[in-house]
């Protein structure tokens, strides 16, 4: 059966505000972990407002902090690239030597798109990374962290897990399962609309069913799903396509074959 999580059994997803502009950056106490868990709050604010955007990566934030202030801020862009770290990395510029990023999840090691960010991090002078959670991503799963502590750099793992965990909760189960994240709810819906937080909806029309998927400017996208009546077929080429987290109304034909695992 595929993995389904109901309205009233999630607790609601909190979005920050857009952080992108620099603020009062001191953190109220002294101690090095209250300061990390500060520090790790930011970075996790940043990756919330790209949930649903960014697919098929998962929405990370990164703050980059020297002497108690931060020089940098990034969050992974739309579409999933540039990453977060490579954004901070980039604004805090000759503020990066000697600091301490902070990520909330470990940083790549492997080549894509783009390059590794662990070698941009080591190239940068940064001398101590603080990661929320380890990339179960078979390229990387320890790999960045296992880099970077052989160049010299400090890396600690563990703040801001659980809230990390909960924004990239589709990211990991789409790794772990091969299949996104899907939620039923009774949201009302605008015609055509995706709801915040989510990839995509998925919706029944006359005679198939219907992906709805953002562009970079917002716009909404349909896509016929045809010749897929298998429940568990569907969201595997769903799970192949990148999508990490989608929606079905409970009022739609498709919620009840994905809570039967029923054929169309």
């Amino acid at each position: 059966m595929p993995t389904l999580v109901h309205d009233d059994d999630r607790p609601a997803l909190r979005y920050g505000p857009n952080r992108d502009e620099a603020r009062a950056s001191k953190p109220p106490s002294a101690d090095r972990q209250n300061n990390d868990e500060c520090w790790m709050n930011e970075a996790i604010e940043l990756a919330r407002d790209m949930q649903g955007l960014v697919w098929p990566n998962p929405a990370v934030g990164c703050v980059i902090v020297n002497d108690g202030r931060i020089v940098g801020r990034g969050r992974t862009q739309y579409g999933g690239r540039p990453h977060a770290e490579r954004v901070a990395l980039n604004q805090a510029a000759g503020h990066a030597p000697g600091s301490t990023l902070y990520v909330t999840l470990e940083p790549c090691c492997h080549w894509g798109k783009t390059p590794p960010c662990v070698d941009a991090i080591i190239a940068a002078g940064v001398c101590r990374v603080v990661a929320s959670l380890q990339d179960p991503d078979p390229r990387v799963n320890g790999g960045g962290f296992r880099k970077l502590r052989q160049a010299g750099i400090k890396v600690e793992v563990g703040p801001g897990a659980e809230e990390a965990r909960e924004t990239m909760a589709g990211f990991f189960h789409r790794i772990a399962t091969g299949r996104p994240l899907v939620e039923i709810g009774e949201r009302a819906l605008a015609p055509s609309s995706i709801p915040r937080g989510f990839d995509a909806v998925v919706q029944s029309g006359e005679r198939k069913l219907w992906l709805l998927t953002r562009g970079r400017r917002g716009e909404t996208f349909a896509e016929g799903l045809e010749g897929l009546n298998d429940t568990f077929a569907l969201l595997d080429q769903l799970g192949t396509r990148g999508l990490t987290r989608v929606y079905v109304s409970s009022s739609d034909p498709f919620a009840e074959r994905l809570m039967t695992g029923a054929h169309a």
